[in-house]
């Protein structure tokens, strides 16, 4: 049995307990109108057939059959085609068939709206005309006040039954719709708790991904991410026929600094120029610790001729800075290696090497110096 069977079948037995009491309210008005009128036994037992013992086979029809849904659709419409077919049989008795109408009226829209109604009438005469084929067609609205008065009773009852029955569902669908609602409160609570889980989750990923990323003691981007991303520069530059300048910067004598003044002290040197450095540094810049007290200035589209200024202009920046540490001043130099591309390398590990030996030749020629590549000691740049 599917789940969708399964739930019909309630409504099942909503629609049989309806039934059940509209015909057994039916019986009574139209018992008391066929009474007085001598019928024999075949209408009589017609009678309780049709109106004590019809709801229940019915009903056991809908709950054994495979849809259940289309089974009780047809029941319907043969509860027209029976009540049509009494009340022409019995001549049209006018508040017997007043209700009769009015019940596959209200039971044929309450199942299928207007074109409920439009099916219950053509069923409602198909059984009135069938019967008027078996008897002789006859007219007699009359019906005497008891008749009038349990017609008007059992309409009412079935009428004020139907609207219990309306109002229960009504109350039933609030009580889904409300359950619903607290389910999508709670379901849009979890999920906006799952977001923010996982924006924490990106936001921690992107943080750590951050930290690999930059050196933990000057907060410049470390070795690794270089090594990540220098050879991609070098790309981007020689699609757009630019350069890619490098300065390569040693802190001179740092040995001393450390065995003068501690490792401590050794450190608040390098964060002050690591800080220096990005302060003097452009937006596409990368500013990196290399290791050590190295620093690697990666230039992207500058020219030799500038980045050497740049490298002189750094120079005289550190001699003018002193690091405070405790009481004490420290002051130091740099030595600066500078290489470009294309004129020097044309490969980011070339150009690493070449800002390297050009780092020495500054060391060699005394240091607090500026040398490009390939140059002949006129071109230093020295304070």
């Amino acid at each position: 049995m599917t789940d969708p069977a399964r739930q019909y079948r309630r409504v099942v037995n909503g629609r049989y307990r309806i039934r059940m009491l509209a015909f057994a309210l039916a019986c009574v008005p139209i018992g008391l109108h066929i009474w007085p009128r001598g019928y024999g036994l075949g209408i009589w037992a017609l009678f309780v057939v049709q109106f004590l013992i019809y709801p229940h086979l019915l009903y056991w029809r809908s709950r054994t059959a495979k849809d259940p849904k289309r089974s009780e659709a047809s029941n319907v419409i043969i509860d027209s085609v029976a009540l049509g077919a009494w009340a022409a049989g019995l001549g049209f008795p006018l508040w017997i068939s007043v209700g009769l109408f009015l019940t596959i009226l209200v039971n044929h829209a309450l199942t299928g709206g207007l074109q409920g109604i439009l099916l219950g009438l053509m069923a409602f005469a198909s059984g009135a005309l069938a019967s008027t084929a078996l008897v002789a067609f006859h007219v007699s609205t009359d019906t005497d006040g008891l008749v009038t008065l349990f017609s008007i009773i059992a309409l009412a009852v079935y009428l004020s039954l139907i609207g219990i029955e309306s109002f229960r569902y009504a109350q039933q669908l609030h009580q889904v719709q409300s359950t619903l609602d607290r389910q999508k409160m709670t379901l849009e609570e979890a999920n906006a708790a799952l977001h923010n889980q996982i924006q924490k989750i990106d936001d921690l990923r992107e943080k750590l991904r951050e930290q690999a990323n930059r050196d933990s003691l000057t907060g410049l981007f470390n070795r690794r991410y270089l090594e990540g991303t220098l050879e991609r520069e070098r790309a981007r530059c020689r699609r757009e026929g630019a350069p890619l300048t490098m300065l390569m910067i040693d802190v001179d004598h740092f040995k001393m600094v450390n065995d003068d003044y501690g490792h401590q002290a050794g450190d608040e040197v390098l964060r002050v120029l690591g800080k220096l450095l990005l302060e003097n540094a452009r937006t596409e810049d990368i500013v990196c610790r290399y290791g050590g007290e190295e620093f690697l200035l990666v230039l992207p589209k500058m020219p030799l001729d500038i980045a050497l200024d740049r490298a002189a202009q750094l120079l005289k920046f550190v001699q003018e800075t002193s690091v405070s540490y405790g009481e004490m001043r420290i002051r130091t130099t740099v030595s600066i290696g500078v290489a470009t591309t294309p004129a020097h390398a044309d490969s980011a590990e070339a150009l690493l090497k070449c800002a390297d030996k050009a780092l020495y030749q500054a060391k060699a020629r005394g240091r607090n110096r500026v040398v490009a590549y390939g140059d002949p000691a006129s071109s230093d740049h020295e304070h």
